[in-house]
C-alpha cells in the first residue's frame, strides 16, 4: 500500500486540504461507504509521514474490519473506492478556485431553462469580478469567448432579429486564444528541438507570423509577446526580438497573472540560455537581469510561496559566474527560508558551501556538507565531489584517502541507480589518487597523468583536475 496511487495522491496533500478532504469523505452526498471513511481517517492520522510497516494492507484491513479474513480484492476496491472520492474532491476544488468556469456554468444553465434575470445577475457578478481581478493568463481569451457565447445565445433566444448576437466579438476571442496558444506552442517546439534535435511540423506558421506582423493586439500584449520570442528562437542572431520581448515583460507584469509571468520568463530565459550555449557570455548578464525581475516582484515564488530547489541552485550558480559574491549570499539567505522544508537543510549548506569554494573559504565548507540529509543522488554526488575538492585545497591528503575509499564503496553500492555516471565519478577517484601522489613526489610523470585524463571521456570535475595537475 505504501507505492499505491492512493498514499502517493495523500502525500499531495497539505493539512488544510486535508481538513475540507475529510469534511468531503463523511459527507453522505459524496460517499456512503463508512470503510471509506475508515481508510481515510487511519491516512489522516498517517500524515505527512506515512511509514511503510504501518501501511500493509493486511494490517490497515484488520482496523477496518475487526476479525475479518484478508480479502485481497475487496481491500484492492476499497482503496480504489476512496481514491475516486479524492479524485473527485480535486477536481471541485479546482472548479472552486476557477470563478469564470464556475460562473460560465451558472450562466448556461439560466441561459437553457430561460431565466433572464437569473442570467443577468450572474452576468454582472462575473464581470463586476473581471474589473476587481484583471490581470490575464493566456485562458483569458478562451473565457471571454466562452461568456460571450452565452451572450450570443441569450440574445438568439430572444428572437430579435435587429439585435447582433456580438459574434464579431465571439471570433475575436477565438483568433486570440488560437494565436496565444499557437505561438506558444511553436516556442516550446522550438526550443526543445535545439535540445533534442527533434523536428517538428508546424503548419499555418508564416501565415500567423505575417498576420501578428500587420496587426495590433496591444489590448492583448501576450501575443505580441510570444510573436517575439518566436522570432528570437527562429532568428537567433537578431537581437531585437529578445529586446522587443524583454520590453514587452517589463512593461506588462501588472497585466500577466503572476504563473502566466513565470512561464513568459522562463521562455526569455531558454533563449538566454541557448545564446549562453553558442558562445555568447553577454548573455549571463541578461539571464541575470531577468532572474534579477523575478526576484524582486516574487514570479519565482510559486503557489505555495516556495522555491524550487533547481532554481535556487540555478541563481546561485549564475551569481558565482558572474563573481557577483555578496549578491549571491545575499539571495542564498533572504530566499531560504522560501525551500520546502523537506529540502532547506540542505540546499541552503550545499549552496552556501559552493559559494565559499568559489571564494577559497575552504576552512568553512567541511562543516556544512558533513551536516547536509541528502534526499536527491545526484546532489549527493556534486556534494561528495565538492568535499573531495575542499579536502585536497587544504592538502588535507590522508583524510583525502580514506574519503575516496569511502566514496568509491558509495559509487559501487549505488551502481545500478547511476548506471553510466558512476563509471565518471570512479575515474574521477582514480585520477585523484595519482594527483595525490604526484604532490608527494615532485610532479614525477606528470606529463603521462595529463595524457590519460585528456584521454579520458568519462571524467567528473576534469576542467578542475587538469587546473590542480598544472599547479603541481
Amino acid at each position: 500500500m505504501h507505492n499505491s496511487k492512493l498514499v502517493f495522491l495523500f502525500q499531495t496533500f497539505n493539512n488544510s486540504t486535508l481538513k475540507d478532504l475529510k469534511k468531503w469523505v463523511r459527507s453522505p452526498f459524496h460517499n456512503e461507504q463508512k470503510p471509506v471513511i475508515a481508510l481515510f481517517d487511519y491516512l489522516y492520522e498517517m500524515a505527512p509521514n506515512f511509514i511503510e510497516k504501518y501501511l500493509k494492507k493486511e494490517i490497515v484491513w484488520q482496523l477496518i474490519h475487526k476479525g475479518e479474513r484478508y480479502d485481497g480484492n475487496r481491500m484492492r476496491r476499497l482503496m480504489a473506492d476512496l481514491l475516486k472520492v479524492c479524485e473527485e474532491y480535486i477536481s471541485w476544488q479546482k472548479l472552486e478556485e476557477d470563478r469564470y468556469t464556475k460562473k460560465t456554468y451558472q450562466l448556461q444553465y439560466y441561459q437553457e431553462k430561460n431565466l433572464p434575470k437569473h442570467f443577468a445577475t450572474c452576468l454582472r457578478s462575473l464581470q463586476s469580478y473581471q474589473a476587481k481581478n484583471p490581470r490575464q493568463s493566456s485562458w483569458y481569451p478562451y473565457h471571454q469567448y466562452r461568456l460571450e457565447r452565452e451572450i450570443g445565445q441569450s440574445i438568439a433566444k430572444q428572437r430579435d432579429r435587429n439585435v447582433e448576437p456580438n459574434l464579431q466579438v465571439l471570433s475575436n476571442h477565438l483568433d486570440a486564444f488560437y494565436l496565444i496558444h499557437k505561438l506558444k506552442t511553436c516556442c516550446y517546439m522550438m526550443n526543445y528541438k535545439n535540445f533534442h534535435l527533434t523536428e517538428y511540423e508546424l503548419p499555418l506558421l508564416s501565415e500567423i507570423l505575417a498576420h501578428c506582423a500587420k496587426t495590433d493586439y496591444n489590448e492583448l500584449p501576450m501575443i505580441g509577446f510570444y510573436y517575439h520570442t518566436l522570432n528570437a528562437f527562429i532568428e537567433p542572431t537578431n537581437p531585437t526580438h529578445f529586446e522587443a520581448l524583454k520590453n514587452n515583460l517589463l512593461n506588462n507584469l501588472n497585466i500577466y497573472t503572476k504563473e502566466e509571468a513565470l512561464e513568459m520568463f522562463v521562455a526569455a530565459r531558454n533563449y538566454c540560455i541557448q545564446q549562453v550555449n553558442k558562445g555568447n557570455s553577454d548573455y549571463l548578464h541578461q539571464l541575470f537581469s531577468l532572474y534579477e525581475i523575478e526576484i524582486e516582484h516574487q514570479i519565482l515564488l510559486d503557489a505555495n510561496n516556495t522555491i524550487s530547489p533547481f532554481t535556487y541552485k540555478n541563481i546561485v550558480t549564475l551569481g558565482m559566474k558572474l563573481q557577483k559574491y555578496d549578491w549571491t549570499q545575499a539571495f542564498i539567505e533572504s530566499h531560504k527560508e522560501y525551500l520546502t522544508n523537506e529540502f532547506q537543510a540542505s540546499s541552503y549548506a550545499f549552496n552556501l558551501a559552493r559559494l565559499y569554494f568559489q571564494q577559497g573559504k575552504f576552512e568553512e565548507i567541511i562543516s556544512l556538507l558533513n551536516q547536509m540529509e541528502h534526499r536527491e543522488i545526484f546532489i549527493e554526488l556534486a556534494a561528495k565531489t565538492l568535499l573531495l575538492k575542499t579536502y585536497y585545497e587544504l592538502k588535507e591528503f590522508e583524510v583525502l584517502h580514506s574519503f575516496l575509499d569511502s566514496f568509491q564503496m558509495f559509487i559501487r553500492r549505488k551502481k545500478k541507480v547511476l548506471r553510466y555516471h558512476g563509471t565518471s565519478y570512479l575515474n574521477l577517484i582514480k585520477m585523484m589518487r595519482q594527483l595525490i601522489r604526484l604532490n608527494y613526489y615532485k610532479g614525477k610523470n606528470k606529463e603521462v597523468l595529463q595524457a590519460k585524463i585528456l584521454e579520458t571521456k568519462e571524467l567528473a570535475a576534469k576542467n578542475w583536475v587538469l587546473e590542480k595537475l598544472k599547479e603541481i
